[in-house]
């Protein structure tokens, strides 16, 4: 049943190009809606606006040619006469074209009209017998044509259509006045006016919110409910460490130190996300959390995604706990083989330990000894597998993610909807501000002036470039260059160089050094963008500006400004207005927060600085940024539907809790 044979003109050739879309029967067929349409309105060049898309008529006078420009890439060009005014006409890849154009051929064309050059570049060319004012549904399903495809679904939908039903709650559609499923079908893949296109839009973009959120908070809920071992810490012991820390605590972290430690000694494993901005104390919370854990007996692991963030971890831990008779052990994949030994031997045997480091926390011979709590650090740069097979380890340990940038709430809200949040946005007031200003590539020569200037002070300097050797496809600085330029230009002062390529003990070797300041002047890419704290560097530089993103730039300066020394962050930039205006934010704001939002709204959310890319946000429609208002009541819908008891055995939730257990199926649960 429900074969795609079934359908005329499916033969077994069509059918295999269908299955690599993954397309396997009918259903599948009528479900795959268009990505978007195209819609042909003709105009008139009075109502016609130059590099703005439009549907107009016109006539062929001239022959067509064919230029061949590279392998699969050609352009047919001719004349066509639009409102007595004559345009040269460019269309490309459709060479087949050139045997329906004949002179005084009346067709319609849809692409970019110049005036001023008399130019028109072509999408789509129709001849005017064949159009009709529509509405177009584009599938983008490979090597099978939008309109081939269209009739496919319209003779699945004849036979299979009335076997599909509405998993959405008729109750939300009510309320919401949403066009049922069915009425969707029907107009979806054929829709005739924009009122069409509006129906279909709200109903498509809720359904795709809605459904996320009902798996989201379903899976939040359900973690909730996860006994763990109760924790009995002794208070005594955590306030005593609390005495102990070179500051007083903000209000906001004693807020995230108050819920975690709640969750902590709950009954029930804690998943939790505690995120916040560069120099928000996060450490210091974490800190206290695992003082607390250490005091109930249990085992602390904390992994990094990087050795020079773990071996900061290591030092910074070591430091704040010198005052308390634990053990903090380092582990990474770079130990000698007896070095490794004795560590592993340590872990095994205390089960009152902190264990940092890298992957290698997770590796087959670490042995855990009543492991209760797992932090992970930059948790974005793990994969779902990795942070899973390190909370194996233990017996259902606590686990909490920490995150240094600083997360918009809309888009935490869609990447860790299945989590509770923890957000720190106070800074402690030691924290110094950066004075962060732009200056274009033609003012390089006042740049160098004020490296010099802080070199002279005894400053340390951070140069961070996009590359890392020069690229024959973009004109870029690159740390190689930089380096050997700074070398030649300050032949007064050290000059280091630190990079991915660069191995492992030779990265911490320049750190050290860079540490101590026997290095003045570090050239780098951004893997100095987390972990990296020297507290004599005041001075950050970031060319080629325009090539990083707002919350990356926000995270580089963070690396400065760590002491009672004046501090200053210099981004340079191409000679461009519009780059010029991106960057200027920097210069009004250190809220991090608010340069996330911005920076989510400029690259949106598939490209938001390295996040997780997860299935789950591939929306047809729907769009996190531009429909915020709608994900939040799709959640709020989906936590009143799922927080009453007696919905899961009503009729009308059928549908949406079987599509519920289908997609948790397909869930990589984390």
């Amino acid at each position: 049943m429900s074969r795609l044979e079934s359908i005329k003109g499916i033969g077994p050739k069509l059918k295999e190009k269908l299955n690599r879309n993954q397309i396997y029967d009918c259903f599948d067929l009528i479900n795959r809606f268009p990505s978007r349409y195209e819609i042909y309105h003709l105009t008139t060049l009075k109502d016609a606006a130059d590099g703005v898309r439009i549907t107009i008529e016109g006539k062929v006078s001239s022959q067509p040619r064919i230029a061949y420009i590279r392998k699969k890439f050609t352009r047919l060009s001719f004349k066509v006469i639009i409102e007595d005014r004559s345009f040269n006409v460019a269309i490309f890849n459709r060479e087949y074209l050139r045997s329906i154009l004949d002179i005084g051929e009346e067709i319609v064309l849809t692409g970019t009209i110049d005036r001023t050059k008399f130019s028109f570049t072509a999408t789509t060319l129709k001849l005017k017998r064949n159009f009709k004012n529509e509405i177009e549904p584009i599938y983008n399903v490979e090597n099978v044509g939008d309109s081939q495809f269209n009739k496919l679904v319209k003779l699945s939908m004849v036979e299979y259509g009335y076997l599909i039903e509405d998993d959405l709650p008729q109750s939300l559609i009510d309320k919401y006045k949403l066009i049922k499923h069915s009425d969707l079908l029907k107009i979806v893949h054929n829709p005739i006016t924009s009122k069409d296109l509006a129906k279909i839009t709200r109903r498509i973009k809720y359904e795709e919110l809605f459904k996320f959120e009902f798996k989201m908070q379903y899976i939040r809920l359900k973690n909730k409910t996860r006994k763990s071992l109760v924790k009995k810490y002794d208070i005594n012991e955590v306030k005593r460490f609390i005495t102990y820390l070179p500051f007083e605590l903000t209000k906001d972290q004693k807020k995230v130190t108050n819920e975690i430690i709640k969750d902590i000694k709950s009954s029930y494993v804690m998943n939790r996300l505690l995120q916040g901005d560069t120099g928000s104390g996060k450490t210091e919370v974490a800190a206290i959390t695992v003082i607390a854990v250490l005091t109930a007996g249990h085992q602390v692991a904390l992994m990094a995604p990087t050795e020079i963030l773990a071996k900061q971890h290591f030092l910074t831990f070591s430091k704040l706990f010198e005052k308390f008779d634990y053990k903090i052990v380092y582990l990474t994949g770079k130990l000698s083989k007896e070095e490794r030994k004795q560590r592993l031997s340590i872990i095994k045997e205390n089960p009152q330990s902190l264990v940092i480091g890298t992957h290698a926390l997770f590796s087959n011979d670490v042995i855990y000894n009543n492991l209760g709590y797992v932090i992970t650090d930059e948790q974005h740069r793990f994969g779902v597998n990795q942070r899973q097979k390190l909370r194996e380890k233990g017996f259902r340990p606590d686990v909490l993610y920490m995150s240094a940038t600083p997360i918009p709430r809309t888009l935490a809200i869609s990447l860790f909807g299945d989590m509770d949040i923890s957000t720190i946005k106070e800074k402690p007031s030691s924290r110094q501000k950066v004075y962060t200003k732009l200056f274009s590539i033609n003012e390089m020569n006042l740049v160098y002036m004020l490296i010099e200037e802080q070199l002279r002070l005894n400053h340390q300097v951070y140069i961070v470039t996009p590359l890392i050797l020069e690229s024959e496809k973009r004109d870029l600085s690159n740390a190689q260059k930089v380096f050997s330029d700074m070398q030649k230009r300050f032949k007064n002062y050290n000059v280091g160089i630190l990079h991915s390529k660069i191995k492992q003990e030779d990265k911490e070797h320049v750190m050290n050094l860079f540490q101590k300041n026997e290095i003045n002047i570090l050239v780098s890419t951004t893997v100095i963008e987390v972990g990296v704290d020297v507290k004599n560097a005041t001075l950050m530089i970031v060319l080629d500006s325009d090539r990083f993103g707002l919350s990356q730039l926000h995270q580089l300066r963070g690396r400065i400004g760590r002491s009672s020394l004046k501090s200053y962050c210099l981004l340079i930039y191409s000679n461009n207005d519009e780059v010029k205006e991106r960057l200027q934010i920097m210069e009004k704001t250190d809220d991090g927060f608010l340069l996330s939002e911005e920076d989510l709204k400029i690259r949106g959310p598939g490209d938001f600085f390295g996040f997780r890319q997860s299935g789950d946000l591939k929306f047809s429609k729907a769009n996190i940024v531009e429909d915020a208002h709608i994900l939040e009541i799709a959640k709020n819908d989906a936590l009143e539907i799922l927080t009453k008891r007696d919905n899961y055995y009503k009729q009308e939730y059928h549908l949406i809790f079987k599509y519920l257990k289908s997609v948790l199926r397909n869930t990589n649960f984390d």
